[in-house]
C-alpha cells in the first residue's frame, strides 16, 4: 500500500507537469481553482487528490489481485451499528438504488479504502485509507474529523474505522507510509 501511494502521488504531480511552479504545488496553488474529471470546479487540493486516491487504487488493485486474489475488497460499503458493533456489507447495487434515491440511506455508513478480508468482507483482517496532502508530504496525513450534527460528531473517521473493524486499521500516505 505504501508503494501504491508513493506511486500515485509520483504518477499524478508528473501529469500535471509545467501547471505549477514547482514540481510540487504552493499552497497557493493547492487553493487555486480548477475542474476536475466530472467537470465541477474544485480546488487544486481536491482535484490532485482525487487523482491520487484513484491511483493508489488502481496500483493496490493489481498487487492485490496477485497475491491475494478474492481476499481483498476495493472501497467496500459498511453499514455499522455502533450499540451491537455488527456490520452489514451494503452491495454494489444496493449502494447504487440509494444513490439514485438521492443518498440519504448512505448517510452514516463506512467505506473504507482497502478491506484486506478471509474471503468475506464481514470477515475483516485489515483496512487501509489513502490520504493525499497537497503540500507537506512529509507531514503526516491526518483522519477526517466528523462535522457536527454528523452521527459520528466528535469522532475522527481513525477512531469510527478502529471501533468498526477492529485495531488494523492503517492511514497511508505517500513518502512515509503507514500512519497509526
Amino acid at each position: 500500500m505504501e508503494d501504491c501511494a508513493d506511486q500515485a502521488r509520483t504518477d499524478v504531480l508528473l501529469q500535471h507537469e509545467g501547471v505549477f511552479a514547482r514540481p510540487v504545488p504552493s499552497p497557493a496553488e493547492c487553493k487555486r481553482l480548477t475542474v476536475d474529471a466530472q467537470g465541477r470546479s474544485v480546488t487544486w487540493a481536491i482535484r490532485l487528490g482525487l487523482e491520487m486516491h484513484e491511483a493508489a487504487l488502481r496500483c493496490a488493485q493489481m498487487k492485490l489481485e496477485r497475491i491475494r486474489p478474492g481476499g481483498f475488497s476495493l472501497e467496500p460499503r459498511y453499514r455499522f451499528n455502533r450499540g451491537t458493533k455488527e456490520k452489514e456489507l451494503i452491495t454494489p447495487e444496493e449502494k447504487a438504488a440509494l444513490l439514485r434515491q438521492g443518498g440519504e440511506g448512505l448517510k452514516g455508513t463506512l467505506e473504507p479504502d482497502v478491506v484486506i478480508h478471509s474471503g468475506d468482507p464481514l470477515q475483516i483482517q485489515a483496512v487501509f485509507d489513502f490520504k493525499f496532502r497537497c503540500v507537506n508530504f512529509d507531514e503526516e496525513p491526518r483522519w477526517r474529523d466528523f462535522p457536527l450534527g454528523h452521527r459520528y460528531a466528535g469522532l475522527s473517521q481513525g477512531e469510527i474505522y478502529r471501533e468498526a473493524f477492529g485495531d488494523h486499521v492503517e492511514l497511508i500516505g505517500p513518502r512515509a507510509g503507514v500512519f497509526r
